[in-house]
């Protein structure tokens, strides 16, 4: 036999027949129709807070409401005080009854922070040495000298009556709590509570809306 006859008889089927190499069984695997798809959990959102974030927010709550509360009080506290500076700034320093009015507007003031049984018996020195503990030690020791000058009939110079508004408007300015004076302060270096009671004038404490001139005090 030819040995080429013989190769292209081995060859030919080979050829002839592509398909013999493919597998038998190509169809889908029922089993694997019924899996799903992955499913990926949902991303983590930033709601609801966890309890960490509400403790927090409860807290800045709570010290912004303090706050408010601190800031309304201190407000109400220095209402008083706020009106007397407008009046102070509204008295005539040329007028003979301008240390009178300015006592008057300084006990007026204290009393609208103090029982009237602990100012309005105030006087003299024990009322000057009361007055001092509130202002900065370089302004003390003057104006007592100045308020006592009430009694006398010449007016105050322009240099005192300046004096005596920038001493007052001092005092008003006071962050100090103020407290009733102690009874060695009233009884100081002779002064007699009961003729301070005969001398002092009733009065009315100075409200936030109060826009009248203080009355001049005897």
């Amino acid at each position: 036999m030819d040995p080429a006859t013989v190769n292209s008889e081995i060859v030919t089927p080979v050829i002839a027949n592509p398909q013999a190499a493919v597998p038998m069984d190509t169809a889908p695997n029922p089993a694997l129709a019924d899996l799903q798809d992955i499913i990926h959990p949902d991303p983590i959102g930033a709601w609801p807070w966890a309890i960490g974030y509400w403790l927090v927010l409860a807290l800045v709550i709570a010290l912004i409401t303090l706050l408010v509360i601190w800031l309304r009080k201190r407000a109400r506290d220095f209402a008083p005080k706020k009106a007397a500076k407008q009046l102070l700034n509204q008295l005539d320093k040329q007028a003979p009854s301008y240390v009178s009015d300015v006592n008057s507007l300084l006990k007026r003031t204290a009393m609208s922070y103090l029982s009237r049984e602990a100012i309005a018996s105030l006087d003299g020195e024990a009322w000057a040495a009361w007055l001092d503990s509130y202002l900065p030690a370089p302004k003390r020791q003057r104006i007592g000298h100045l308020l006592a000058k009430r009694h006398q009939p010449t007016p105050l110079t322009i240099a005192e009556a300046n004096e005596l508004h920038e001493l007052a408007k001092a005092w008003l300015a006071s962050k100090a709590t103020l407290s009733a004076p102690l009874p060695n302060l009233v009884q100081a270096k002779g002064y007699v509570q009961a003729s301070g009671d005969a001398q002092a004038k009733s009065q009315a404490p100075i409200l936030p809306a109060d826009t009248k001139q203080p009355e001049a005090q005897c």
